[in-house]
C-alpha cells in the first residue's frame, strides 16, 4: 500500500468519528454515464462524524492537501476507498 505522503496517510486511516479526516469514495458503474469522462473515485476532507449520522463532506479535494499530488492520477485502486456512503457522492 502506497501513499502520495505520510501526512495523507495518517488522515486517510483516521476513524470517521476523529477530527479532520480523508474519505475516498468510488461512483458506482450504474452512475456513470461512460459517454463522458469522469474519475470514479471522489476525495474529501471532512471533520468528524459518528457512522449512523449523515455527514456532509467539508471540503472535496483533487491535490493533496499536503504535497500536492494529483489525487485522481495517484490512487487508482478501490484499496483507498475508505467510505462507502451514497450521500458523499
Amino acid at each position: 500500500m502506497k501513499f502520495c505522503c505520510d501526512k495523507f496517510k495518517s488522515d486517510w486511516n483516521f476513524p470517521r468519528n476523529v477530527g479532520l479526516n480523508i474519505r475516498v469514495s468510488k461512483f458506482h458503474p450504474r452512475d456513470f454515464n461512460f459517454l463522458i469522462k469522469k474519475e470514479m473515485y471522489r476525495f474529501y476532507i471532512t471533520s468528524g462524524y459518528k457512522d449512523n449520522t449523515k455527514a456532509e463532506p467539508n471540503l472535496v479535494i483533487a491535490h493533496c492537501p499536503y504535497c500536492g499530488t494529483n489525487l485522481f492520477k495517484y490512487y487508482k485502486d478501490d484499496y483507498y476507498i475508505n467510505e462507502s456512503k451514497e450521500y458523499f457522492l
